[in-house]
């Protein structure tokens, strides 16, 4: 009976060790895609910084440019600088606009990676608890049969219980006997 306790106890240390592992790799896990997440924000940032900065310098340099074009005189020039310029703007924006869906794809990724986490350590524990319910309740049942085999080796050993001839069972009831069950159809044995 202690065995079957401690064995109980065992699996339930297990149980708890292995439900600790879960919660850890489940903040390590929750850890990493925070780190990711913040990493690809720096780099988006960096990113804008670089295509503002090139923006501006490309703005500077057409200028410079158009402005001396216009000294000499060359409108045609300075139109084509112009719708350059232009274009090399728009292809800037498009460049920042792909980069913030992108950041919110990969933000809409990592939400559903942690609720996944979030899921299966649930399911993990809900199951852990399962086994555990399973194997209480399966000891429960063993250790009641072993109450009623007490019982019984008890009945035989004080002599309420014997064996009358070679296949039949005798039961000492007392010169009174009490009655059990729903109809009375047991006869309690004398302690």
């Amino acid at each position: 009976m202690d065995s079957n306790l401690d064995e109980v106890k065992q699996l339930l240390l297990k149980l708890a060790a292995i439900a600790n592992q879960l919660d850890a790799r489940n903040a390590e896990a929750v850890e990493r895609i925070e780190k990711s997440a913040a990493l690809l924000d720096q780099g988006r940032q960096r990113f804008n910084v670089g295509v503002e900065q090139f923006v501006a310098q490309t703005v500077q340099l057409l200028g410079d440019q158009a402005h001396h074009v216009i000294e000499q005189g060359a409108g045609k020039a300075v139109y084509q600088f112009n719708t350059q310029l232009q274009q090399t703007a728009a292809s800037a924006k498009v460049s920042a606009d792909l980069m913030g869906h992108e950041h919110q794809r990969l933000a809409r990724a990592q939400n559903a990676l942690v609720w996944k986490g979030f899921t299966a350590l649930i399911v993990g524990s809900l199951l852990a608890a399962g086994g555990s319910s399973f194997l209480v309740w399966k000891n429960m049942r063993a250790l009641e049969r072993a109450e009623f085999g007490s019982g019984i080796l008890h009945a035989t050993q004080t002599g309420n219980l014997t064996r009358c001839g070679k296949d039949a069972l005798c039961v000492k009831v007392g010169k009174d006997p009490k009655r059990a069950g729903p109809n009375g159809e047991y006869l309690i044995v004398e302690d």
